[in-house]
C-alpha cells in the first residue's frame, strides 16, 4: 500500500502530461460540442442509462451472494439500495472510499453480519472487482497493435521481479502471513469454488455492462469509434479516476477518456460530447439515485415516504370510497 501511495503522485503526473501532449491543440468551442450533445439520439441514451442501473443490480447481487455465504440474507431491494447509497457516498464526499467503507459497516452491521464477516465481504469486493478490471484493462491493451508490444513486456518484467524477489526470499518470508490472511478471508465467507467463480463471473459482468453503456452513448452521438476504442477509453477513464484525489475523479477522468479517444482518431467534439453525456449517466444519475437510496435506508424518512404514498394511491383509487358522506 505504501508503494502505490508514492507512486500515486508521479502517475498523476505522468497521465496530466500526456494528456496535455494530446489535447493542447485538439479543444474543441464549446458551441460545437453543445450542437453534438443536443443532436444526440435520446432513445440510446436511455438505453446508456438503462444499462448503468443495471450494472449497479448486478453488483448489489455480488454483495447480496456475498453475505449470503457468510449466512446473512438481505433482500434485494435493501441490498440495491444500499449499493447506490455507497456509490453515492464514495463518489461525492471528500475521503469518500474511506467513509463509504465506514457507511456499509455500519450498514451490514444493522443487517446482523459481524465485523470478521464485514472485513471479508468487503476486501473480497474490492479484489473481485479490481481483479476483473484489470482483466479488461490487461485485454484491451493487448488486442490494440500499439500497445500490445509494451504491455506484453511490462507483463515480462513483472513475472521476472517476481521471480527474482521470490529467489532472494522477500516474498518468501511474506507469503505465509498474506496466504494465511486470504485463507481466513475466504473461510469467513465460505462457499465453493463454483460459489467464487460465480462472484468473479457477477463482478466481471457489472464492468462490462459499465462498458456497453459508454458503447451506447458513442451511438447516441454516432461516434466514429470501434468497439475496442471504447473499451481502451473506458479503461483509461477509470483508471484515472483510481488514481484521483477528488470525488469521482472529476475532471480527471474526463480528460483521460477524452485524450484517449482523440489520440484514436476521433473528433474532440464528439470526444468532448461522449465524455460529458457518460459521465451525465454513470456518474451524476447513480449520485442522484444514490443519495435518494440513502434517504430511503433512514428509518424516519422511508416511514415518512411510505405513508404519504399509501395516502396518495388510497387518495386516487377509485375503489376508494367515503365511508362517512356529507349529509
Amino acid at each position: 500500500m505504501r508503494m502505490i501511495r508514492r507512486l500515486k503522485w508521479p502517475a498523476m503526473a505522468g497521465l496530466a502530461v500526456l494528456a496535455y501532449l494530446t489535447l493542447r491543440n485538439a479543444l474543441p468551442a464549446p458551441s460545437e460540442v453543445w450542437d453534438v450533445i443536443t443532436a444526440a439520439d435520446v432513445d440510446w441514451l436511455l438505453v446508456a442509462a438503462g444499462f448503468q442501473i443495471l450494472a449497479m443490480m448486478v453488483f448489489a447481487r455480488f454483495l447480496r451472494r456475498l453475505l449470503a455465504l457468510g449466512g446473512v440474507r438481505v433482500s434485494r431491494p435493501r441490498i440495491l439500495a444500499v449499493t447506490f447509497a455507497r456509490n453515492a457516498v464514495a463518489g461525492s464526499l471528500p475521503a469518500g472510499p474511506v467513509v463509504s467503507v465506514a457507511y456499509t459497516t455500519q450498514v451490514f452491521t444493522k443487517l446482523g453480519a459481524g465485523k470478521r464477516l464485514i472485513a471479508a465481504v468487503l476486501v473480497l469486493a474490492a479484489a473481485y472487482s479490481g481483479g476483473t478490471f484489470g482483466v479488461l484493462a490487461l485485454v484491451a491493451l493487448v488486442i490494440s497493435p500499439e500497445t500490445r508490444l509494451v504491455t506484453l513486456v511490462a507483463l515480462g518484467c513483472l513475472v521476472v521481479a517476481g521471480v527474482l524477489l521470490f529467489r532472494a526470499g522477500h516474498l518468501l518470508d511474506r507469503l505465509p502471513k498474506v496466504s494465511g490472511q486470504l485463507k481466513a478471508t475466504f473461510n469467513t465467507v465460505g462457499g465453493t469454488r463454483r460459489d467464487h467463480l460465480r462472484l468473479a463471473n457477477l463482478a466481471l459482468l457489472n464492468w462490462v455492462l459499465d462498458v456497453i453503456s459508454l458503447g451506447a452513448v458513442c451511438c447516441a452521438i454516432e461516434a466514429t469509434a470501434t468497439p475496442h476504442t471504447v473499451l481502451l477509453g473506458f479503461v483509461a477513464a477509470k483508471t484515472a479516476a483510481a488514481l484521483a484525489v477528488v470525488p469521482g475523479g472529476l475532471g480527471v477522468a474526463e480528460v483521460g477518456m477524452a485524450a484517449t479517444y482523440i489520440a484514436a482518431g476521433m473528433s474532440a467534439e464528439q470526444a468532448a460530447a461522449v465524455v460529458l453525456l457518460y459521465r451525465l449517466v454513470s456518474y451524476w444519475m447513480n449520485l442522484v439515485l444514490g443519495w435518494f437510496a440513502w434517504l430511503l435506508l433512514q428509518e424516519p424518512f422511508r416511514r415518512a415516504t411510505i405513508g404519504a404514498l399509501s395516502r396518495l394511491g388510497a387518495s386516487l383509487s377509485p375503489f376508494v370510497y367515503d365511508r362517512h358522506p356529507a349529509p
